[in-house]
């Protein structure tokens, strides 16, 4: 029955990522046309993101699921963890420049109230999904290949594991 309701879940989650198609604009305000100084833009290049700006802490997913307790935690040079509305997950990390990428996420087998569930199911779907990482100040986004942004923001220092237990 568990793996009827877990593969209900999945494919349930599947249709409602696809359905939503990762909707991920953001607006910005209009120029004010009444200043003195030119409308320009200039973009900034992001210095590029360590693991060291990123060991030892803890993010709270802000932009989904509100209500929901949904966290990634750095607690070592190469691993990830987190919380993702009932169990807890975790995974290795790379991180290149500005890319990201995980290896297949584990995580523990409890089982909850089916809208967390779902929350979960669909979650660790897109998080497998990571591309880009990027760090401003206490705003954590990751943006996926299909284009969506999981956006958290700094929740607290973890515990580091040292990177000689991590086998």
């Amino acid at each position: 029955m568990k793996k009827l309701l877990s593969t209900i879940l999945m494919i349930m989650g599947t249709i409602f990522v696809l359905s939503c198609g990762g909707n991920t604009e953001e607006t910005t305000p209009a120029g004010d046309t009444n200043t003195t100084e030119p409308a320009t833009i200039t973009e900034v290049p992001l210095a590029a993101i360590t693991v060291e700006d990123l060991v030892g802490k803890e993010f709270t997913l802000t932009n989904m699921y509100e209500g929901k307790e949904v966290t990634i935690a750095f607690t070592a040079t190469n691993m990830i963890g987190g919380n993702s509305a009932i169990n807890n997950y975790f995974t290795e990390f790379s991180l290149d420049g500005d890319k990201i990428a995980f290896k297949a996420l584990g995580s523990t087998k409890m089982a909850g109230p089916e809208e967390d569930m779902a929350v979960e199911t669909e979650y660790l779907q897109i998080l497998s999904g990571a591309n880009t990482v990027s760090l401003d100040e206490d705003v954590l986004t990751i943006t996926t290949t299909s284009g969506t942004n999981l956006i958290y923001t700094f929740k607290g220092n973890v515990e580091v594991v040292s990177d000689d237990t991590n086998q």
